[in-house]
């Protein structure tokens, strides 16, 4: 944006320069002109009529005490002979030229005066026209507040801005488009995580009725339904794990405090806590670290990003299949950390959209394979925390979530 500003304001302060350039030269030119035209017309004329209207003209067959009077002037009177010839008359026009004097003296100053009265003028109307533009943008500020439906309206002068804010007006609403589909998607899935509260929560109370009800209950089918109570109530605490992990997210509220840990030590207890997960879908979860490097980071925040990202992977991988947790250093002097199964492959349109939040790739609502949508969401705003990035490749079916830490 600043530098569209920049090259917005040379625009301007080059269509001002040029403009208030060429009005000075055309308005010179007709200056001098019409200067020219003045003085060899109009001028002579105005002299006259001062001089006849104050110089007091008197005629005299004696100038010569005239001649030592300062500002009058004596000029000889001609007559015509029978011939046609002019001969003096022998008189003399005399006349006093103070007031004319004082006039003339006037003449230059105020020539000077009008001439650069005129340049004001220009540079006035010129400035106004550049007012007039800010005021048009003004507007167009103020209306792309009020309302981003309309296209933004400016002077062909400002083009340039015309487009940034017509760039920024379609951003701010594809923002609040994203930003009421993400807000509906989470409504949706509270209506229907509590809708599926209620299954569990049935069976449970299903389950634990029969055992209050039939004492002779054979101890095989007692453990029976003790263990799909149990079962049923492991499933209940997931959902309402995920209500509440919608109810109470926010990114901006994930603080981080690093400190220094252990590489390999944080990956296998990430990957002990989701051993259980593993287990039943026949995965096998492979942690591959150096054993003495240490990062500078907040291990729990961490832990917590990969762990998301690890719980997706199992949920991906085929069975009998291996999920690889790796950190190798970066180029960068910082730690690339993989997440590697072979499974199910995530198509190229999903791979742009599986880190917003409330995003599901499963159009059907599995709650055993995905969550409320916010776990790689929330690992891409721990890594930006971080100062890193995240990002997901999946081809042929082995995808890979590479997670990159910058050096402290």
């Amino acid at each position: 944006m600043s530098r569209t500003r920049s090259q917005q304001s040379r625009v301007l302060r080059w269509r001002l320069t040029v403009h208030t350039v060429v009005a000075w030269l055309i308005y010179t030119a007709l200056f001098i002109v019409l200067a020219l035209v003045v003085k060899a017309v109009v001028v002579p004329r105005i002299a006259e009529l001062v001089v006849a209207q104050t110089g007091g003209v008197t005629f005299t067959d004696d100038p010569e005490p005239y001649f030592a009077l300062p500002n009058w002037e004596v000029l000889p009177v001609y007559d015509q002979d029978a011939e046609g010839a002019l001969v003096e008359s022998g008189l003399y026009e005399v006349r006093e030229l103070s007031a004319y004097l004082a006039v003339r003296q006037l003449k230059v100053p105020l020539v000077i005066l009008l001439y650069l009265a005129g340049c004001l003028g220009i540079v006035m109307f010129e400035l106004a026209r550049a007012l007039r533009c800010f005021d048009a943008l003004a507007e167009a500020v103020a209306s792309l507040l009020t309302d981003r439906s309309k296209p933004v309206e400016l002077p062909a002068s400002l083009s340039i801005a015309q487009g940034e804010l017509d760039r920024i007006r379609l951003e701010a609403l594809a923002d609040e488009r994203a930003a009421a589909a993400a807000e509906q998607r989470k409504d949706e899935l509270v209506v229907y995580l509590a809708h599926d509260i209620r299954t569990p929560l049935t069976s449970v109370i299903g389950y634990l009725s029969l055992l209050d009800e039939a004492e002779a209950l054979p101890s095989e089918q007692r453990q029976r339904f003790i263990r799909t109570a149990l079962q049923k109530a492991e499933g209940l605490e997931g959902l309402i794990d995920e209500l509440f992990e919608i109810t109470r997210y926010n990114l901006r509220s994930i603080p981080i405090e690093r400190r220094r840990a252990s590489v390999r030590l944080m990956l296998q207890q990430v990957a002990d806590e989701l051993y259980p997960q593993a287990a039943a879908r026949d995965v096998a979860l492979v942690v591959e670290a150096p054993e003495d490097a240490s990062f500078f980071a907040d291990a729990d925040k961490l832990a917590r990003a990969l762990g998301n990202v690890l719980r997706n992977a199992v949920a991906y991988a085929d069975a009998g299949t291996e999920v690889r947790l790796e950190a190798r250093p970066a180029d960068d002097g910082g730690w690339d950390i993989r997440v590697v199964d072979q499974g199910r492959e995530i198509s190229p349109a999903h791979l742009e959209s599986i880190f917003e939040k409330f995003y599901r790739e499963d159009a059907a609502r599995s709650t055993d394979a995905g969550g409320a949508g916010l776990g790689l969401a929330i690992a891409r705003e721990i890594a930006t925390a971080h100062g890193g990035t995240i990002r997901a490749e999946s081809d042929r079916g082995l995808t890979v979530f590479t997670l990159h830490l910058p050096a402290a």
